[in-house]
Parts: structure tokens; C-alpha cells; sequence
């Protein structure tokens, strides 16, 4: 049986670039991308974002780099204002991958972004578990991709074969990470999932 495995930031759940920007800038940091360059920033923050770090040694951490005056509140609203919406297409999608194939969310996801994500989904009358035979975590497995750790756990939890199994992710890390262990691994770009299962003839 072919299975499907799905992360969620930029593919399941939408991102707002533009919104996150400004929220980051009003805390005095750069872009996302920016905050990528700069090592000071880049290590603590996907620690936080991966749920490997917690909330008040982040902002303990990233404080001095922001603006004075910045609360760990605002701190932590400008990490979550770049999740948006999940478009009720992804819903059905999802519903109906699942009538015949086994169906995984594999996330690096930190407690307060999987709560919005969580609230996402339930603004369509589902929970997360509806959507998924199962869910990995990175907050819960203390392990985030591209760490191949984090793929051996979902082979050992679910049995699959990876050979039998499409991953889809939207960083060319993860993706190579997947390939390495053997799944049939999918780069997609930003909030674009359709373009993709469309261009495998997957769905619709």
C-alpha cells in the first residue's frame, strides 16, 4: 500500500511571508530569510521553532538581538504570525488520500504553533487526527528533521515501507534527508501542495 507523508508549515497549513515579515521587523529583526544568515539568530531560533528550545530560554536568548523595550510576548508573536490558514481543498484532500492509503503528518513544530495549527484545522470541523493516521511531531519526539532519526522513528511507529512512500516538504533539506533513507521525497514550494499532487497525478 502506498503511503503519504506530509509536513506542515508551507504545505498543509498556508504561510504569510509578508505578515511574518512585519511582525519580525517590529521586533527589530530581519526577514525570516535574514534571520537565517546570522548564526546568532538562525541556531536559536530553529531550536525554538523545532519545539528543541523552550520559550523563555529563547527569548532570553534572542532578546539582545531585538530592539530594547521588546517583551518575550511580542517575541513570540512575531515567531507564530507567519502561520496563515489551511485552505478547505487540503481538507478533502486529505479525507480522501485516506480512504485508501495510510496518511502521516511529519512536523517540526514547537507547542504554540501547533496550537494555531491545531485551532487551523478545527475552523473546518476537524481535529488534526481526522486529517492523519498519525502525527510526528518534533516538540513531542524531541527530533526534527532533517535529522534521519526522525524518519527511522516513523518507519519503527508505522511499519511502512519507504520505497511505498511519498514525503513532501517544502526544504530541500528535509527532502535530501528523506531521499537518503529511501522515500519517494517531493520539494514543495511555498503553499503550492496542489501544483505538486497535481504534476504526480496523485490528486485530484
Amino acid at each position: 500500500m502506498t503511503s503519504y507523508i506530509f509536513d506542515l508549515a508551507g504545505v498543509i497549513i498556508n504561510l504569510d511571508i509578508e505578515r511574518d515579515t512585519k511582525a519580525l521587523n517590529y521586533i527589530g529583526l530581519p526577514d525570516f530569510e535574514g534571520c537565517l544568515k546570522q548564526p546568532e539568530i538562525e541556531v536559536p531560533t530553529l531550536a525554538y521553532l523545532n519545539g528543541l528550545m523552550p520559550e523563555k530560554e529563547y527569548c532570553d536568548t534572542i532578546r539582545p538581538l531585538c530592539r530594547a523595550g521588546i517583551t518575550d510576548e511580542e517575541i513570540l508573536w512575531a515567531m507564530d504570525d507567519v502561520l496563515d490558514v489551511i485552505p478547505e481543498s487540503r481538507i478533502t484532500m486529505l479525507k480522501e488520500l485516506r480512504k485508501h492509503h495510510k496518511v502521516y503528518l511529519l512536523s517540526n513544530i514547537y507547542d504554540r504553533g501547533w496550537e494555531i495549527a491545531t485551532k487551523a484545522f478545527r475552523k473546518h470541523g476537524v481535529e488534526p487526527e481526522d486529517c492523519f493516521d498519525q502525527l510526528f511531531l518534533s516538540h513531542h519526539l524531541q527530533l526534527a528533521k532533517p535529522d534521519s532519526r526522525i524518519f527511522q522513528a516513523v518507519i519503527d511507529a508505522t511499519g511502512i515501507n519507504p520505497e511505498d512512500t511519498y514525503f513532501f516538504d517544502d526544504s530541500r533539506r528535509n527532502i535530501a534527508s528523506a531521499k537518503s533513507m529511501g522515500f519517494q521525497a517531493h520539494l514543495v514550494p511555498m503553499n503550492q501542495l496542489e501544483d505538486v499532487l497535481s504534476a504526480l497525478n496523485i490528486y485530484p
